[in-house]
């Protein structure tokens, strides 16, 4: 049986991508049927430019929106009830990465899709070999597998203190029948990232999948510089924080922010002076009003307002709040309270708070710059003999910006979890 592919690739403002891409797909040892380019571009370029790409594969060009200035964040603004009356001042703006594959798969013609987007290129054989692995192991669905490329200097350091030399599994590069995915197995729109991730989690609780061990994509597109690649990081946690996913992570930032919050809050006044303008009455007791604020209304938010079930308890996630608290405090007061500040005493022990910071942070510093990357197969000549300390310093920047936008994506989330 000769398979009938629909690839869709979602593009925004990429032409150069996409002028890659074409070329790769026709270079197929297993040809597709159709090539659909779904686009949300600030600018025509991809549209006018199409037709000057040399294609034997047929393309279908789809226009889902056009990108503007915060066009998304206006669209969460005014989909609150009081809000919505002004909604229809405000175009639609960009579509995101599965909001554009989904559309595409809606408007494909043949039975199987392939999905891709403009900077990942396949292997020649992709489509040929994704086929044989749907007869050899009777699969409804065979994942991606991307490396991701590094060329010039700050890619590899990114590269080292993320993504790794190891092949990931991936949505694009995915195969799946188009009935089987528009019958409720579409991803999850209203997110920049972790939609697929939840999506492929999905997949695997109800159809039986295979992912290749061998990498037929390849994304070069990685941050070329520092104040990017952390936009892109804290701008995706944001949207992570949306899913159900990496929960591990999440609660690892959460825990690090409290205890930073922990040690910080109660010396405020000390470090900026008590006769300072920034000077801040009673700030413990804010902070941690706050902070039982912060649970009770995302309580209520979530349960009461919204009424929303989730797969992990707000119990559960409250308990390890106040462990956070009790450990932290434990450690800020223990020569306080076990030694009395008697320095004599078998419990005293000097500069606890101290060594309890800076234990994390050379504990943060020597996972992130050498056991993370090694573990993750990067080459030890290149970390070493100097290189692994730059590594550590741009992960644990990385960790640093992806806490804040965790938690500001946890405030927003109770209010956008029903945008589609």
């Amino acid at each position: 049986m000769n398979p009938e592919f629909s690839i869709i690739i979602p593009t925004l403002d990429n032409f150069h991508d996409v002028q890659e891409i074409i070329p790769c797909i026709n270079s197929q040892t297993l040809l597709p049927k159709e090539i659909v380019i779904v686009d949300s571009s600030f600018s025509n370029d991809i549209q006018d430019g199409l037709d000057t790409i040399k294609s034997s594969v047929p393309m279908t060009y789809l226009r889902v929106g056009r990108a503007y200035r915060f066009d998304r964040l206006l669209r969460y603004i005014f989909s609150i009830p009081l809000l919505s009356n002004y909604k229809h001042q405000f175009p639609p703006g960009r579509a995101f990465p599965y909001e554009a594959t989904n559309a595409g798969s809606e408007i494909a013609k043949y039975e199987w899709l392939a999905f891709l987007d403009a900077a990942t290129l396949p292997v020649e054989k992709w489509l040929e070999d994704y086929w044989n692995f749907i007869n050899s192991y009777k699969c409804d669905v065979v994942f991606g597998r991307t490396k991701y490329l590094a060329i010039t200097g700050f890619q590899k350091l990114l590269r080292a203190s993320t993504y790794g030399a190891l092949g990931h599994e991936s949505a694009p590069g995915t195969i799946i029948k188009k009935a089987i995915f528009l019958n409720g197995l579409r991803i999850k729109e209203g997110v920049r990232s972790g939609g697929d991730m939840a999506w492929r989690s999905k997949i695997k609780k109800s159809l039986k999948y295979y992912l290749p061990e061998k990498n037929y994509l390849k994304y070069s597109n990685l941050s070329l510089s520092l104040f990017p690649a952390l936009k892109k990081f804290f701008i995706y946690q944001i949207y992570s924080s949306f899913s159900s996913i990496q929960h591990h992570i999440k609660d690892l930032y959460l825990l690090c922010t409290l205890i930073f919050g922990l040690i910080l809050v109660p010396k405020w006044n000390y470090i900026v002076g008590w006769d300072s303008t920034f000077f801040i009455p009673h700030i413990t007791k804010v902070f941690f009003i706050s902070l039982l604020l912060i649970f009770l209304i995302t309580f209520l938010v979530n349960r009461v307002v919204l009424r929303r079930s989730h797969e992990r308890s707000w119990l559960a996630n409250g308990f390890k709040l106040i462990f956070f608290v009790v450990v932290t405090c434990c450690i800020y007061k223990w020569n306080d309270v076990a030694a009395n500040w008697v320095e004599e005493s078998i419990w005293y022990v000097p500069h606890i708070t101290k060594i309890f910071i800076l234990s994390s942070l050379f504990a943060s510093f020597v996972y992130r710059g050498v056991y993370f990357p090694i573990k993750n197969k990067i080459n030890l000549n290149y970390l070493f003999p100097f290189r692994w300390v730059l590594v550590g310093v741009l992960g644990i920047a990385l960790d640093i910006i992806k806490a804040p936008g965790y938690l500001l994506g946890g405030m927003i989330a109770p209010f956008v979890r029903r945008q589609k």
